[in-house]
Order: structure tokens, then C-alpha cells, then sequence
């Protein structure tokens, strides 16, 4: 059944935008793996010209991990929802409905969750930059909010099983994690 609301639509953006969403991130992170590794380079060159006003030791390594971040940018995000949820973070929602309207709203409830995780691969990337700013002294910028972007990352891209985790933490069971 075709649905012609609201929900329809976007469980039809979602559906078509996703995979090259996906394709498209992965894409942009090995171009910022890249430009990260020259500007890498650039800074060490500075460095070896200028060691009392070049730029900062720490901000040139952090260039380098954020190189080696962003060239193996799903497995980091894997690895982080491991560390935090367990094993076999795969996770889908739903209300639990038998009936057909059911269906349909377990279906927004994944279009909806999807876009969360959209959100969350967004913030660890920043998170990744913040950190890297503030290894060179950029205002506004520490190495609590970088922590805080990536833990946010990691969660809202495992919403599924951190609302699981909540479930069984409280004893409730609103959506079914399966």
C-alpha cells in the first residue's frame, strides 16, 4: 500500500536519499582524509621553517589522526557503537502493531531513526574537527565539546539500540528493538 501523506513522503526521501547519502559521506571523507594529510604536511614544513611561531605540535599530529579518522571513517563509527551498546548493534524499531497501519508506522518510525543517524554521522565528524581545533587554541573550541560531538555521533547513529538500552534500563517498552 502506497501511502500519499506526509509520512509516505518521507518514507519515500529517506528510502531514495540513503543510499547515496552513504555513498556521498564516504566519498567526502576520503577527501577530507586527503586534504587533512597535505595540510598535514603544509604544517610540518611550517614547523621545520619556524619552530617558535609555526603552528602547534599537537595540531599537526591531530591533522594526521584526523587523516587516518576520515580514511577509515565507518569502522571508527562501528567500533564506537560496539564499545557502547555490545555486540551486534544492527537494530530495528518498532511499535509491535499486527495490524496493516502497523506496518505503516514502523515504517516512518525507521525513516525517522534513519534521519537521526544522518545527524549523528554529521556530529562525529565535527566532533573530529572541534577536537583538532583545539589542539591549535581556536576559541570556542575544546576537547570536551570534540567528546561531545562524537559520543552524541555515536549514539544518535546506534539510536536503536540505545533506546533498547533505555527500554531494558527503565523496564518499559515503548518501541520494540529486534
Amino acid at each position: 500500500m502506497q501511502r500519499n501523506d506526509l509520512g509516505g513522503a518521507m518514507i519515500s526521501f529517506v528510502r531514495d536519499l540513503d543510499p547515496a547519502l552513504m555513498g556521498l559521506i564516504g566519498a567526502a571523507c576520503y577527501l577530507l582524509a586527503l586534504l587533512a594529510f597535505v595540510q598535514g604536511c603544509a604544517r610540518l614544513l611550517r614547523l621545520s621553517e619556524d619552530r617558535f611561531n609555526g603552528p602547534s605540535a599537537a595540531g599537526t599530529a591531530l591533522c594526521f589522526l584526523v587523516c587516518l579518522v576520515m580514511a577509515s571513517f565507518p569502522s571508527w563509527l562501528a567500533a564506537g557503537g560496539e564499545s557502547l551498546f555490545g555486540q551486534g548493534t544492527a537494530a530495528s524499531a518498532s511499535l509491535g502493531h499486527r495490524s496493516g497501519r502497523g506496518a505503516d508506522y514502523d515504517a516512518l518510525i525507521g525513516a525517522v531513526l534513519t534521519v537521526v543517524g544522518w545527524v549523528g554521522l554529521l556530529a562525529f565528524l565535527r566532533g573530529v574537527f572541534v577536537l583538532r581545533a583545539a589542539a591549535d587554541g581556536v576559541p570556542g573550541a575544546s576537547a570536551g565539546r570534540a567528546a561531545m560531538h562524537m559520543l552524541g555521533g555515536v549514539c544518535a547513529w546506534h539510536i536503536e539500540s540505545l533506546i533498547g538500552a533505555v527500554q531494558a534500563s527503565l523496564g518499559i517498552q515503548v518501541l520494540r528493538i529486534t
